[in-house]
Parts: structure tokens; C-alpha cells; sequence
């Protein structure tokens, strides 16, 4: 059967429920309230990621200017590490928050996806107008408009961006305190800065995983798989 032939199908077809004009003005209204909350959590996302990417560069600018300053001297190291694991810190703030609005979002998306399960259901004639998914089992409601839920998720996310940010931080911050405390080779100094950058890393995602998987589990699903299934071909 061609689409064009299903379609016309789904117009002959009548609606399952009838809705009334209320139910109709709360269903829009809520669903209004959540596309509105989900602007408001890519905002605040957006916001808090630009204010630490532009507070992180203007502090290595200044460190570089220190360093040009003392020669690289006693003054550079204690300012930078100083200055490093300050700029961690409100990299972890940021970090929690990004990941609660993600997760906020998500949760938004579920609830819109439940109400445009509600409007196929009262007119499944519309179905073929409606291109997003009806289910809200899993990330599907977010992920079939092109991505594909996967471990490397995490590292798309706002909150994966400033987990590398953090750690490159961390990582840093270590190398500078070994090269001001001990007299190694730079070989060391850069092997335990990276060493540090990926044991932070790993637990950053791995926090950021949980999260999401507990999001999963405590979130009902309600409507799992395809509900409303096209009558099969004749």
C-alpha cells in the first residue's frame, strides 16, 4: 500500500475518542508550559556554559601574562595555582547544573510526547501530519529526530563539553603542582596531567551516566513501542 493510499485510508477513518473543548485548552496549555520550560532549560544551559568558557579563557590569558611577567617564576605558579582549581570548582557547579537542565529537558520532551500521543489517539486520521514519535519509552522521543542513544552520548551533551573542560583543568593544575614542588623531566609532569585529565574524565561521565540512568528508572513509561499500529496491508 503507497503512502498516498494510507493516507487517504486515515482520512475515511473516524476518530477513536472525542475530545472536548476543555480538554483540548488544558492539553495545548500544557503543552505550551513544557515546550516553554524546555526553552528555559536550554537557556539557563547555554548561559552557565558561556559564562565559565569565557571566565576560564580570560583566566589563562592572565596566566600567560603572569608567566610573561615573573619568567616563570615562584609568582606564576602560586597564581596559577591558585587561579586552576578555582576555575574547577565553578567548573563543577556548572556541571551539575547543565546536567539538571538536560535532564529537565528530557523530562519535558516526555511529557509533550505524551500529549502527542493523546492528540493521535483522538484523531489518528492526522498521523501521517505528525513526525515525531508518539512513545515515550527510552530517549526515543528526543533521539529519532537523528541521533541514536549510545555510550558516546555523553560526551555531546553541554555537561560532556565542560567535563573536558574540568579535567583539562585538573589535569593541568596537577602538572604545574608536581613542576613546583619536584625537579622531574617534563615527560613526567605531562604524563600525570594526563593521567589526572582521564581519571577525571571518567568519573565526570560516569556521574553524568548514573544521571541519566536514574532519570530513566524513576520516569514511568506509559506508552512503550508502537501503540497505534496502521492496519496492515489488504
Amino acid at each position: 500500500m503507497s503512502v498516498h493510499e494510507q493516507m487517504e485510508q486515515l482520512k475515511d477513518e473516524q476518530p477513536l475518542a472525542e475530545l472536548s473543548s476543555q480538554m483540548v485548552t488544558m492539553m495545548t496549555t500544557e503543552h505550551y508550559n513544557l515546550q516553554t520550560g524546555r526553552s528555559m532549560t536550554v537557556a539557563d544551559a547555554n548561559g552557565r556554559s558561556t559564562l565559565f568558557i569565557s571566565t576560564v579563557s580570560g583566566a589563562l590569558i592572565a596566566i600567560v601574562f603572569a608567566g610573561q611577567t615573573s619568567h616563570m617564576g615562584t609568582a606564576f605558579f602560586v597564581f596559577s595555582l591558585v587561579l586552576l582549581p578555582s576555575l574547577f570548582l565553578m567548573g563543577l557547579i556548572t556541571f551539575e547544573r547543565v546536567l539538571q537542565s538536560g535532564i529537565e529537558d528530557l523530562v519535558y520532551a516526555r511529557g509533550i510526547t505524551r500529549i502527542r500521543h493523546l492528540y493521535l489517539e483522538s484523531a489518528p486520521q492526522l498521523r501521517p501530519y505528525f513526525i515525531l514519535s508518539i512513545n515515550d519509552e527510552g530517549r526515543r522521543p528526543v533521539l529519532n529526530v537523528g541521533t541514536h542513544p549510545s555510550w558516546w552520548q555523553v560526551f555531546l551533551t553541554t555537561a560532556g563539553m565542560i567535563a573536558v573542560i574540568n579535567s583539562v583543568l585538573m589535569g593541568a593544575f596537577v602538572g604545574l603542582l608536581l613542576s613546583a614542588l619536584f625537579t622531574f623531566s617534563l615527560l613526567v609532569y605531562t604524563s600525570a596531567g594526563v593521567v589526572i585529565f582521564l581519571l577525571s574524565l571518567g568519573i565526570h561521565q560516569r556521574y553524568q551516566w548514573g544521571q541519566w540512568r536514574r532519570m530513566e528508572q524513576n520516569l514511568a513509561v506509559l506508552f512503550p513501542g508502537q501503540l497505534l499500529q496502521e492496519k496492515p496491508e489488504a
